[in-house]
This record gives C-alpha cells, structure tokens and sequence, in this order.
C-alpha cells in the first residue's frame, strides 16, 4: 500500500503518487481487544466491501478487564510494567494491521485511550494512571519503532479525552508520548514546539465533545505551539449538532490543516442520557445529515460509527442501550448506505473542492437545522453539490421532503456520463462461524 500523506495544499491526503485519497472511515476502537481472530477477519472484509477505507481502532483499554487481556489471552504488559510491553499481545495488533493492510484498509492507529492517562472514565470508574509523563516517551518510542514500517497506519493520540481534563492539565503527557512516537517512526529526536520532522508522520488528537463548553476539536486546547498536530479531529458527539459551523471554522484556521468529524453521531447511539423508554436512538438519516454537511463544509472525509460494532458488544452485553450485537451492527441500514458515500466522494471529490454556502438563499443560515442546505463547489467551478437535508427549498426542488427526505443536487457545466457510479470495492469468499467476542 501507499503510505499516505498530507497534500501540498493541506488539504486533504494523498497517496504517495499524488492521487487524492478518499477517506472513509468506521469507528472500530475495541476490536483489537475485544475481538477473536475469525471475527475481526470477517469485520475488515464486510467494511472493505461496504466502501470503506481507514479503520479507526486503539491498543490498550481497560475496558471491564483492568490487567488488559487481549482475545489470545496476554496481557499487555509484563507484571503491569509499561517498561516491559508484553510481544505476545502486540502480535495479535500486528496480526490485525496486516491483515488490513492486505485487506487494502488503512488504519487510523492510537498506541493508548485517553482514560489510561486520566485515570477515570465516562461511568466514574477510578483507576491508576498508566501512561504518565515519565513513561510517556519510552512507550511512544518503542510502539513508533515497532509499527514504523507499516504504510497502512495513520497516527493519532488521545480517545475521546481533552487533554486538560477535570481541571488537569495532562498536555506535556501527550506532547513526551508524540516524541518518543515521532523517535520511533522517524528514527531522530523530534521536539513537539519544533515544526522539523513532524511532516514525515501525519498525526493527531482525539477530543471528547464538551458538554459544558461545546469544545470539540482537536485544536480546542492545543495551540500554534504544538507542531506535532498535522491534522484536526472534531468530535461531533452524539447530540443535534451543527457539525458544518464546527468544520467550517476549523476549515478557516489560519494555520491550514486538513479537518475531519472523526466521531458524529453513531447509527443506533442515544440522542439523549439517561435512557428511558421515552429516548430515541439515531437512524441512518443522522449519519447521512453528518456526512454530507462536514464534507461540503470543508472535511478532507468522513467517519461513520456504530454504538454496537465500536464498543464490539456481544450477546451477554445486549442492553437497553446497545440494542444490537456488533454482527448485526456490522449489516445496519447506514452502514449499507456507506456505499452512496464512497462513491459520491470518489467521483465528486468534494476535498477538492471548496464551501460556497454564498450561492445559497439568505435566510439558509436562519433555518431549522434539518433543513441548513450545504454547498460545495469544485475548484474549476465546473461542478457544484448541495445537500438537502429535508429536501423541498430553491427554485430547483427535490422530488421530496420531509424528516429522511434528504437529496444530494449535482450541476455540471457539460453533459457527460452519470457523475457518481457505484462500484464493488471488495468480494470476500469466506465461510466462517461469527463467534462471541472475547470474554473473560
């Protein structure tokens, strides 16, 4: 595989010739920890003939598992000791990486989840600090060496933590454990304040969404200082969100850097806690809405996520609110709809483009947010796409409308063939038995 990397205009990525990469991703944080062989085999070959591109997965999590068992049964490290990883657990990670690789998936690859760091997670559960200051760059730089080679892996620090958490400021955890990584894939020191060397590795961070503050990129407590962040993550959470406002302003930082909703609303997540019988669960038409807007509002790609498939749930986990196991999780209607997307993105190639919400009525800012229009056009201004969240609206009306009525409007200036073709990306032949995740 190509090794991907950020585009002379930073933009987008590319692949190592220079082709535009579409970027499309599935949010598969547990599957190394969670998942026997045979299912994670078969959850890459379903996503690849789905559409998708980039895996987004982490090494180590606790989980309900405090000594980190990965589903061969090894710890991650040798009598708890970060100084001493355990090579029998990171074989099966290896394992997973290449076989993606052969798979022709790329994988957005986090060497720790942010709750090792912290201390504590969203249930309140308490817990020793894995990863600290003092540890933090000899674990980077042995996990950086060991995946160095590998041309399929993205990197990114964090999960779904600020970096200044509780009133804690955790940021020189982060900036040691970015430069023993940068020591490991680059193979020379590297400092985060200094722009040098940093090009050679795309990295970046995993925000939560704030409740209290609304914060949710990437970039909400990291400054111009930390050179080692190439590209921004927004965490679009799992609320109505106005995911386009946040692209669009991290579109327009000075500083230019490729943006991405790394986590909006997962198909079949709560839209609202505590969970009652009352409370509804997200559909595919939030998927497609959080797609389409981040897309023409300026993200290099996209990312879809699953409650059930992210979190690896099983039978004994199926709940109130994980509704489903991550095998039929793996088959929703969303997800089935990815291949719209990916082909939409690969002959439109909307992160080529440019946001022109200015072709728009007046008032479309002022509008209900299922009916906020989102216009994208290319940079030849030969073609322009506007989404239609509820359809209706403009002189030039959708067939339909209504809640799950939305449209995408392609204008090109010449005829030519259907702009958008589906294709098949992948055929597995497999006959397998879709075994429990792993349980201790």
């Amino acid at each position: 595989m190509d090794r991907l990397r950020i585009s002379e205009n930073r933009r987008y990525f590319v692949k190592e010739g220079g082709t535009p990469f579409t970027w499309l991703a599935d949010t598969d944080w547990t599957m190394p920890l969670a998942m026997k062989w045979d299912d994670a085999l078969y959850l890459m070959q379903t996503r690849k003939e789905q559409g998708f591109t980039v895996l987004q997965i982490v090494a180590l999590d606790l989980g309900d598992d405090p000594e980190m068992h990965n589903p061969v049964g090894e710890t991650a490290f040798i009598d708890g000791d970060v100084d001493r990883p355990n090579e029998k657990y990171f074989e099966y990670l290896d394992r997973l990486l290449d076989a993606a690789g052969e798979i022709g998936l790329y994988v957005l690859l986090l060497p720790v989840w942010a709750h090792l760091v912290v201390g504590h997670d969203w249930g309140g559960k308490t817990f020793d600090k894995t990863i600290t200051e003092e540890n933090a760059y000899a674990y980077g730089r042995w996990f950086g060496d060991r995946y160095k080679d590998r041309k399929n892996v993205i990197w990114c620090l964090g999960g779904d933590r600020m970096p200044v958490d509780t009133g804690v400021d955790y940021r020189n955890v982060w900036r040691r454990l970015a430069e023993g990584l940068g020591r490991g894939v680059i193979g020379r020191e590297l400092r985060y304040d200094c722009p040098e060397g940093w090009e050679e590795m795309a990295i970046t961070y995993h925000p939560c969404h704030e409740a209290e503050t609304g914060e949710c990129s990437t970039m909400s407590y990291w400054t111009e200082e930390d050179a080692w962040i190439s590209f921004i993550m927004i965490q679009s959470g799992h609320g109505i969100k106005k995911n386009y406002d946040i692209i669009s302003k991290e579109y327009g930082r000075a500083r230019i850097m490729p943006v991405w909703d790394g986590e909006p609303a997962y198909e079949m997540m709560p839209a609202a806690w505590p969970i009652d019988k009352n409370t509804l669960f997200h559909g595919s038409w939030i998927v497609r809405k959080r797609a389409y807007w981040a897309l023409l509002a300026g993200a290099f790609g996209h990312t879809y996520g699953h409650a059930s498939v992210w979190s690896s749930i099983d039978e004994k986990r199926r709940s109130a609110f994980f509704k489903h196991i991550w095998f039929e999780g793996l088959h929703s209607e969303g997800a089935q709809q990815i291949k719209y997307l990916r082909a939409f993105m690969d002959d439109m190639q909307p992160q080529l483009g440019r946001p022109c919400q200015e072709i728009l009525p007046a008032d479309n800012e002022d509008a209900p947010i299922d009916s906020h229009l989102q216009a994208c056009v290319n940079g030849q201004n030969e073609s322009v796409c506007v989404y239609f969240p509820s359809g209706g609206r403009l002189p030039v009306c959708a067939p339909s409308s209504g809640a799950c009525e939305d449209w995408l409007l392609l204008i090109k200036k010449e005829d030519s063939r259907p702009p958008i073709q589906v294709k098949t990306y992948y055929e597995a032949k497999r006959v397998m038995e879709i075994k429990k995740v792993f349980e201790w």
